[in-house]
């Protein structure tokens, strides 16, 4: 039998404040149905089914062709969510894990044991559960004296007796299929909100199937994000555990409390993090790299031996060996070659740069193709816009670039060309040449009283 999963992330989240749809809403830099949906891929499920309603475009547009979806155009309750589903997981021969789309830390071996105990103990029904010794807010768990599953009372409908029960449940459900879903039609809605829950599904199957639980460990793993805060919590939870493999992976991490890794970043043993540092998206850092302090990096490879302090890297390559900042600021795929040096305040925009190439401050180098061993003076800048369209500056190898140099373009910088400090140069230049474009110096002797008066003096 084939294994399933079914998200229900219809639901808007009115407590995020935001337009965005709830499982859309990033946690370190990744929308929250991917987490979900990543976990899920690597756990034993072969399909996904995601249950749509608000702003459903968004979250297809997030996960695309790797889940099936079915839309809740009026968002009834869990109960009523399942029920859009229950059309297409009612004919299908398996079990299915069902979950709410705000649980990002879900952890795909979790997922697995799921199944395990619900398979091995021939459940129908797994209601996974979790212990709180302050469970306000949780639908608690009444069993009978043999320790049965009897109902699940939400709070609100609890008496003093059942409000002191530790064990709530989490929302996460394990069914089977043809049993489950052929019941569902039979859920009514005679409660104060008028709405269908999975957990009214206890009373229908108890009599005729096996109903068990499962009991979660880490209740972080079945944590719902509902609104802003509950995102800081899930981060920084997602910070500890991802923080926590890197350094038993041979990352060395300096504080590692003010570090934020995403939850895709590829590091290598041999790497060094230094505090207030965020890396997120696909990006790679190779052995030997140091990263930080006060840097961020976002889908970008950081090949081996480099050093960035102090900086931005977005979208872009640092190959081996070179030095990036500080306060330098990589981005739209910069690709920036070995043993560069690229400084202080140097900016670096859809540009790539050849081997043991320097911009060491002050600097803009955007649209470029520059060749090897280009020394960019203090000031240089290419001034890749005219005010409508962005253009190309193409630089040899071996080129001397002056302080305060503009390179107007489009040009083109031949090999082994010296360009005098100061100059504005608007027109090619050859292999080998030398250009000076700048005004000559007027110097009048005994002129500056005329332009400069003396200060008066302070009263005393």
């Amino acid at each position: 039998m084939k294994n399933y999963a079914l998200v229900l992330a219809a639901g808007k989240g009115t407590r995020m404040k935001s337009d965005i749809p709830k499982v859309a809403f990033p946690i370190l830099r990744k929308p929250m149905i991917e987490y979900i949906v990543e976990n899920i891929e690597k756990s034993s499920v072969e399909e996904i089914y995601l249950v749509l309603g608000y702003k459903r475009e968004v979250v297809e547009g997030i996960v695309k062709d790797r889940a099936k979806y079915v839309y809740q155009e009026e968002q009834l309750g869990t109960g009523h969510a399942a029920m859009m589903a229950a059309p297409v997981l009612s004919k299908l021969d398996g079990n299915t894990f069902i979950m709410p789309g705000d649980m990002p830390l879900i952890w795909y071996k979790s997922i697995d044991r799921m199944f395990a105990v619900h398979e091995d103990n021939g459940n129908d029904f797994t209601i996974v559960t979790a212990h709180y010794e302050d469970p306000e807010g949780y639908g608690r768990i009444v069993r009978n004296e043999q320790g049965v599953i009897q109902r699940i009372v939400e709070e609100k409908d609890a008496n003093d007796f059942e409000k002191e029960i530790k064990e709530v449940n989490t929302g996460i459900y394990i069914v089977n299929n043809k049993k489950f879903f052929s019941l569902l039609k039979n859920l009514n809605n005679n409660n104060a909100k008028g709405e269908y829950y999975i957990t009214d599904m206890v009373e229908l199957m108890k009599k005729d199937y096996k109903i068990g639980s499962y009991m979660i460990k880490n209740n972080s793993l079945a944590m719902g994000v509902n609104d802003l805060y509950a995102i800081s919590k899930a981060e920084k939870y997602l910070r500890e555990y991802i923080n926590k493999d890197h350094m038993l992976n041979g990352v060395s991490m300096i504080n590692p409390e003010t570090i934020t890794i995403g939850h895709n970043v590829i590091i290598e043993p041999g790497v060094t993090i230094n505090p207030n540092t965020t890396i997120t998206g696909d990006t790679v850092i190779k052995a030997g790299a140091i990263v930080g302090p006060n840097t961020e990096i976002h889908n970008s490879r950081i090949d081996s031996h480099v050093v960035v302090r102090h900086s931005l890297v977005y979208d872009s390559i640092v190959r081996e060996g070179t030095t990036v900042g500080p306060f330098a600021h990589l981005r739209d795929h910069a690709d920036i070659g070995t043993h560069n040096r690229i400084g202080n305040f140097v900016e670096v925009k859809k540009s790539s740069t050849g081997h043991n190439t320097k911009a060491s401050h002050l600097a803009y180098i955007g649209d470029s193709v520059v060749g090897e061993s280009v020394n960019f003076g203090c000031g240089s800048v290419t001034v890749n816009y005219d005010g409508k369209l962005k253009h190309k500056t193409e630089i040899g190898d071996n080129v001397f670039i002056g302080c305060n140099t503009n390179l107007i373009a489009p040009i083109k910088i031949g090999d082994n060309v010296f360009i005098a400090a100061g100059s504005t140069v608007t027109k090619d230049i050859p292999d080998n040449g030398f250009a000076i474009a700048r005004s000559r110096q007027v110097t009048k002797e005994d002129y500056s009283k005329y332009l400069i008066s003396p200060k008066p003096k302070k009263e005393e």
